[in-house]
Order: C-alpha cells, then structure tokens, then sequence
C-alpha cells in the first residue's frame, strides 16, 4: 500500500524476518554496551564529571487487601540536608553537571529529512545571525549560547524540536525562536533583566499567532515549551499551560499530525502549505500526548481528548520509523496508563462522591504489570517519572466512598505515603547528581507539591499515633527545600507556596490533629479528581496560616474613640 501510494514498484523481499521489540531490545543494549566501553577507555579531562550510573530504586507496589491490623508510619530517610549543593567554585558548578541521559544516544535517532537540518560540527563552523526583538538585539553570539543551553540543558525532558540551528527556526517560526531563548534564560541569563523582557514581549507574540489557524509546527512546538516551563508569573489557579497544551494538541489535530505524517493527503489545502517532516510530526504529537495528560492532571481537570492513538501505540511497541529516547519513551507509556486512570475516576466520580479503595487497588495492580514491561533495570530518572504516575494512583485514596472504614483509609493513605517519601528522597538524589529539579518541566514542581501535601496531610492527622515527628519533620523540609531549589525569580510560584507551607509547618502545634472520623481527614474536593487533596490541603492551611497571622496581630490603641457605626468600620 506505501508503494503504490508512492507510484513505486514493489519488490517482496522473502528471506526478510520481522524482529520483536525483544530483539530489538537487545540490540539497543549490545549497541549501548559498546558506547559505554568506547567512553570508559577514552581519556577523561579533570574537569569533566564522572559517569553517570543508572542505580535502580525499588517501586512500591500495590498490596493485596487482608485483616486490618494496627500499622505505623515508617521512619523517612536520614534528612539530606544542604548536601544536594555542591562546594563553591569553578568545577562544581550546578549546570555543567551531566544530563539524565547522553545527549549522544538521542542523536544517534535524529533522521534528519530536511535539507536545511545542520549538523553540530555545521553549527560549530557558522555562527547564528544577529536578531532583535522589540527594541533589543541580540548577538549571534549570544544566539548561539542560548541554543546550546536548551539542547543541552532542557531538551532531554521534551525533545520535540528537531532542528538545533537557529536561523533555520528564525525563518520557519520566529515565535519558536524566542521561545528557545526564553526557556534558556531561565537559568542562563547573560544580562539580568533579559528574562523579564522575553516573557514581556513574548506572550503577546503567542497570542497573536494563535489567533490565526491553522497554527504551523513552530507556533505548536512553542506552545508546548511555555506549557512544560511556563512564565513565572503563573498564579495556583490560573495556570495557562493547561490552555497552552489544548491548543497545541487541537492545532495537531486541524493539521494532521497526530497521524504521525508532516503532510498528510486528508489535511492538506491549496492555501496553507506544511513544511513539516514526519519526525517533526512524530515527536510533536508525543509531547502534546504527554503534556495534555500531566498539565490536566496536576490542574484537576478531566482530559478532553484522546491523544494516544495508533501514532502513539507505533512509538511504544517499536513499529514506528522514529525510536524514542529511553526516558521520553518511559514518560510516553506512563502517561498513557496516568491518562486511563484518569477517565476511570472521573466516570467513578460521576456517579458517586467518592472512589471505591477496591478500584484504586486494581489499579495499581495494572500499574505494576505496566513497570515489568517497561525495561528490567530503571535509571534515577525513570524512577521519578515511575513513582510519580504511582503517587497519581495512590492519591485517590483520600477520597473514599461514604461511609469509609476507618481502618482501611488508614493503611491505604500510609502507603501513599510511603510513596511520596520516596518520591522525594529520589527527586533529591537525582539533583544531585544531574542538577535535575533546575530544569525539570513544571508537572515535576506540581508532583513534589502533592507529595508534601501528602506526607503533611497525613502527620497532622489521628492516622500518626505513635509516629516520631523529628524524622518527619526532616522529611517535610526536605521536601520543601526541593521545590524551592526549582525557583527562577523572587516571589515566583515556587517561593509563594514554599512560604506557605513552611509557615503552616511551623505552626503545626497549635493545630489540633484531624480525626478519622472526621470529614476533615479525607479531601473535601471530589471534582478536581487526583488534585483534589492539593487544592484542598493549600486552601484549608492558608486559611489557617491568615487566621493565625491576625490573631497575632496587635491592635493600635485608639486615642479618640469615634461614636456609633464609625468605630466599627474604622476597626
């Protein structure tokens, strides 16, 4: 059927054998073996960090239900500390640490159709041409480092672009041009107001692209970036990456990509002309599959599409011409099956203000023939993403059914728990040893917020009898201490929320601990499905942490005390 599509002879080869993704496992291995050996006998500079070692961290799995017995909160690990900052100087800086993952291994993928794709010793022999936008200009040197920053540092987590030179993206797309400076600028600003100007000036670019569609692949690609690290400007509620991922998902959908083609024979027209490869078409359909599910997840909203399709089903079982990173491949399958569940608990919370604990199991269960399947040794940062789609499982155990047992609701919300404190004991080590919370997408900042929000939830709770709060409050501020770490600006929503809670940490023994018979012990939200605990604790401790500040307040003594209904509106 290609061939004739293509007009071409078709020639069977008989003697052809199809592989498994098994062998096709086992070749990428072997070819991985090789690399690794080439690297380990070349020379090393002393300034180069040493390899990075894919250490494999033990999941949680589901547990089968039995007799409720008493259970006890496990001791978190031994707080890190400040240790996850390395020692001032020239060789221990944070961001020449090494990636999650060789960048090597993902070009080594790059098949590159299009004429005006440069290799990296082009690009090393060219400088990038001097731009300007508004009334700043911009060197081709600076370009040029701004580029190399973002594939280096932030392109790993979201490998959507496929073109690394700049002026091959000022001419298809100037929008995704600054899109790439800006998300550089997060941590590499040359000049100290450069970041404020891109997200003043930007935005108001994006939204008049977005105002003409059919969007082309550029303005879709740069949506998807401001989606995975939005603006610091962002309010709790107010996010607009949810709207940012709808749109770019939609636009895919007017287009054709999410049929894994650049140029479709159905959606092409006589006055809109595509210049989009497959690959492009590929990898920008996966992202908008991942970012829609994460972005709805940690927002509380329903998904209101269906990305993963046969597209998405061709990347995962290996049948498809564009093999994926090991890292956005784990992201991919995780975020399908976070998707499923999804829809499952909103069906469920339709019908009942509540999930069954028996479906929340099952469900886990699922999950966990989902990881046998995945790879049999899993790096740091698979893990991360592994237990964070747990974590996203799990939660839904703080909204049971009516009439709960107390018991069961007991020793299900400790193993969330159990989870969350591994969540961040990883998220922590994995800073350590690639700087990972500087550049992780925002979902990674929402996903340390539910798992503090966890571990808070269920120590100020009756569920903590005899559990020692020294080694969680260790836990607690190491928590805290990650979220902060992923900060770009003062008073961004890192620093808001961080304070939040440090002041309701700090406050937590003059606030009398929730009872499980209490409606208070469970979220109280049912309609922000596995965020429901998050918006419900932070709502409920602000709330608090105000009451507490005016109660401490003192009140100026009046001199004159004004007469009837003027005292009261003056107090």
């Amino acid at each position: 059927m290609r061939c004739s599509k293509l007009e071409l002879q078709c020639v069977v080869d008989k003697s052809h054998k199809r592989t498994s993704r098994r062998s096709k496992l086992e070749e990428l291995a072997a070819e991985v073996q090789t690399i690794r050996d080439a690297v380990s006998v070349a020379p090393r500079p002393q300034s180069q960090p040493q390899p990075l070692v894919d250490v494999p961290v033990p999941v949680p799995v589901p547990v089968e239900l039995g007799p409720v017995r008493p259970v006890q909160l496990p001791s978190p690990h031994q707080s890190l500390g400040d240790s996850f900052l390395p020692a001032p100087g020239p060789l221990s800086n944070l961001y020449t640490r090494p990636r999650p993952y060789s960048i090597s291994a993902e070009t080594a993928v790059l098949t590159p159709s299009r004429s005006d794709v440069a290799s990296s010793s082009h690009l090393a022999a060219r400088p990038a041409e001097p731009r300007a936008l508004g009334s700043r200009v911009f060197s081709g040197e600076d370009i040029y480092y701004y580029f190399e920053k973002y594939f280096e540092h932030f392109h790993p987590y979201l490998p959507i672009v496929r073109s690394r030179d700049p002026d091959v993206w000022y001419k298809r797309g100037p929008v995704l041009f600054w899109t790439i400076i800006l998300t550089s600028c997060r941590r590499f600003a040359r000049d100290s107001t450069v970041y404020q100007f891109l997200m003043d000036t930007l935005v108001p670019e994006i939204w008049q692209e977005v105002s003409q569609p059919p969007l082309r692949l550029p303005v879709i690609n740069a949506l998807l970036i401001l989606a995975a690290w939005p603006a610091t400007t962002i309010r709790f509620i107010s996010d607009p990456s949810l709207i940012y991922a709808g749109i770019a998902m939609n636009s895919s959908f007017l287009t054709g990509l999410h049929t894994g083609h650049g140029s479709h024979s159905e959606f092409r027209s006589p006055f809109y002309q595509f210049d989009t490869t497959d690959e492009e078409a590929t990898f920008t359909w996966a992202g908008c599959a991942i970012l829609s599910h994460r972005v709805s997840s940690y927002m509380g909203c329903p998904s209101t599409n269906s990305p993963f399709n046969k597209t998405i089903d061709k990347l995962l079982d290996g049948s498809s011409m564009f093999p994926l990173p090991r890292y956005f491949s784990t992201h991919l399958e995780t975020a399908r099956f976070g998707n499923r569940v999804s829809k499952t608990m909103c069906a469920s919370l339709e019908e009942a203000q509540g999930v069954s604990h028996h479906l929340v199991a099952q469900m886990e269960e699922e999950y966990s023939k989902v990881q046998s399947l995945l790879y049999p040794e899993n790096s740091d940062q698979d893990n991360v993403i592994l237990l964070s789609t747990l974590l996203e499982i799990q939660i839904y155990y703080f909204i049971p059914l009516p009439g709960y047992s107390g018991e069961i609701l007991k020793r299900n919300v400790i193993k969330c728990y159990t989870t969350a404190e591994a969540l961040i004991n990883q998220a922590m080590r994995l800073h350590r040893q690639t700087a990972f919370i500087h550049y992780a997408p925002h979902f990674v900042f929402r996903t340390l917020l539910n798992a503090i929000c966890v571990i808070m939830s269920v120590h100020l709770s009756s569920y903590t009898k005899g559990f020692q709060a020294d080694t969680v409050d260790a836990l607690v501020r190491d928590g805290i201490r990650a979220m902060r770490i992923g900060s770009v600006q003062d008073g961004d929503l890192h620093i808001r929320v961080t304070n939040m809670l440090e002041k309701y940490w700090d406050m937590r023994s003059h606030i009398a601990k929730v009872d499980t018979s209490d409606p208070l012990g469970v979220s109280m939200y049912t309609h922000r499905l596995g965020a429901s605990l998050t918006f419900s604790c932070l709502r409920r401790w602000k709330r608090d942490v105000e009451q507490a500040r005016d109660a401490s307040t003192p009140i100026p003594p009046m001199r004159e005390q004004p007469q009837g209904g003027e005292a009261l509106r003056k107090f």
